[in-house]
């Protein structure tokens, strides 16, 4: 199975006052290396004043990017057109899409809201791993 980061997983694991860094840390210890696209990776350097700690996970091979947006333009363009309800951000359409590419995938969120309502391939829920909701980042 292709585990795939959103943005709020690798904010989480590289800020220790994060309420989901002890769940983040977890799951890069037990499910790495993780997948992802580039505006992920863009969304999580900007969260840092300094991009460097983000970098090195994929220095090390623990976030690998493996999307090629100029080719899934079409696809992305119709995900963000069709949630003008709920604004997709190009991160979050990017995560959708890769799990289009991919059958047999989690995308790794903290995103509950909007990850609950996303369908990908139209109807089909995206397979979500969330951190607990209660007792924030325990575990």
């Amino acid at each position: 199975m292709r585990g795939i980061a959103d943005t709020g997983l690798i904010v989480a694991l590289l800020a220790a006052d994060d309420p989901f860094h002890k769940w983040a840390a977890n799951s890069f210890r037990s499910h790495s290396p993780f997948f992802s696209c580039d505006a992920v990776l863009a969304e999580a350097c900007s969260s840092f004043s300094n991009p460097v700690p983000v970098l090195t996970l994929v220095s090390r091979g623990d976030l690998i990017l493996d999307f090629d947006l100029a080719a899934e333009m079409p696809r992305v363009f119709a995900l963000t057109a069709k949630y003008l309800d709920r604004p997709m951000d190009l991160a979050n359409a990017g995560v959708v899409r890769m799990t289009e590419l991919h059958a047999r995938c989690k995308v790794w969120t903290v995103d509950r809201d909007d990850f609950a309502t996303y369908r990908r391939h139209g109807r089909q829920s995206v397979p979500c791993e969330f951190p607990p909701s209660k007792n924030l980042g325990a575990e």
